[in-house]
């Protein structure tokens, strides 16, 4: 049990590392194409941070939830969160961390899921 958490906690790590990555990313891209946030009067950081830790705490909560199932519907709950807060005012930041946090973490969920299954890990095996 001690294993499946610890792979389930290294690959949501790493889930929430890659926000961060293709955040800045994706950020770059935007002001290449659009210009940068300030002209338009837009402050980015504070959703950024509100996104990623909110993204943080479901994927901690993910972790130790044992069953598939229950883990794509908390999955679904951090979506649509993220979806109700920023739609009304922000609808391209709702465009893109609500399938980047929803796609990262369900990608997360469903690696560990996998090597959770592996008999790599299953004592006795050499």
């Amino acid at each position: 049990m001690i294993k499946r958490w610890l792979i389930a906690l290294a690959t949501h790590a790493l889930a929430c590392y890659l926000f961060l990555v293709l955040n800045d990313i994706g950020v770059d891209y935007y002001k290449q194409v659009y210009g940068g946030f300030t002209a338009r009067g837009v402050a980015s950081g504070a959703i950024f941070w509100l996104v990623f830790d909110v993204m943080v705490i479901f994927s901690l909560v993910i972790v130790f939830v044992p069953r598939l199932k229950h883990k794509l519907m908390i999955n679904g709950a951090l979506v649509a969160l993220i979806i109700y807060w920023l739609m009304p005012d922000h609808p391209v930041r709702t465009m893109f961390f609500s399938p980047l946090a929803g796609g990262l973490t369900f990608l997360a969920i469903m690696i560990a899921h996998w090597l959770g299954r592996l008999n790599v890990f299953k004592k006795g095996q050499s």
